[in-house]
């Protein structure tokens, strides 16, 4: 090697390469599980790669496992949504004009081609949330009261983009967004296990929360909007029921016993039917 000043400060590299992409990728078989019980599943993961001791200070498991279980959230609304998009005619009406990319098309099996929809969109936001909500699915998550909750994930997702972006450093605009102190030193993002216990109680009731409303919207629209329609077919109302039923229902909670009123789909459409008069 010659002896430059070109070569005094750092190791010499080669040209590396990845040898092959399809061993960085797997393939699994569209998942049956309803969007809440796969988040859950996803969290209880999450939870087994960091034990006990990897909390400490300036240890990346925190602010790692923060990443993951935003990222998790994200996936639960994409989800939801694109199941939505499958079954609820008011939302097909509501999204119609909006665009996909026909790469999207192309790479989804026809299953999953609604969730081509939201590849474009961050949801690592409460906006985002909000506005997708609206825009694609027809549903106001502020007028439904979920306002609250939101604004929390929403500091959440702020140090979110310092640990993703920045290394941990906690990048001036999204400091003046939680309206944290400013310092002469940088503001590193620290994320032990108090508060990533913190973070996940927040990110839990958002998915519940919304899980919740959005059931309840859904019904609504079986009950009354759905049957407005000229695509509406009477011999298939129980059919579309258990199909939302089923798209929300947690196997997971219903096992540990935490739903408070128990009922099948079939218990449930009937005091639908009596409530609205059907």
């Amino acid at each position: 090697m010659i002896q430059s000043w070109r070569n005094s400060i750092t190791q010499p590299v080669g040209v590396e390469r990845i040898n092959d992409l399809n061993s960085y990728v797997s393939y699994t078989a569209v998942n049956s599980q309803s969007p809440i019980d796969t988040f859950y599943s996803e969290i209880q993961s999450i939870l087994h790669l960091f034990p006990t001791g990897s909390w400490h200070a300036g240890s990346w498991a925190g602010p790692l496992a923060m990443i993951a279980v935003v990222s998790s959230v994200e996936n639960y609304y994409r989800q939801i949504f694109s199941l939505i998009l499958q079954v609820c005619s008011y939302s097909q009406k509501t999204s119609s004009l909006n665009t996909i990319n026909l790469g999207s098309v192309i790479w989804h099996p026809n299953k999953e081609i609604e969730r081509g929809a939201f590849e474009h969109i961050s949801l690592a936001s409460a906006e985002n949330i909000i506005n997708t909500g609206k825009k694609f699915i027809g549903i106001d998550f502020k007028a439904l009261g979920l306002s609250p909750v939101l604004d929390e994930f929403d500091k959440i997702c702020e140090l979110r983009h310092g640990v993703v972006h920045s290394g941990k450093t906690l990048a001036g605009k999204n400091g003046i967004k939680l309206q944290l102190p400013g310092s002469k030193d940088l503001t590193k993002i620290k994320i032990e296990f108090a508060q990533f216990q913190e973070l996940l109680a927040v990110c839990n009731a958002l998915v519940v929360a919304s899980n919740n409303l959005m059931f309840e919207e859904l019904i609504e629209r079986w009950a009354i909007k759905w049957r407005e329609t000229p695509s509406w077919i009477p011999s298939l109302a129980d059919k579309k029921f258990k199909i939302v039923w089923s798209m929300f229902y947690s196997q997971r909670d219903a096992s540990n016993g935490t739903i408070p009123v128990k009922m099948s789909w079939i218990k449930c459409r009937n005091q639908v039917n009596t409530e609205f008069n059907l």
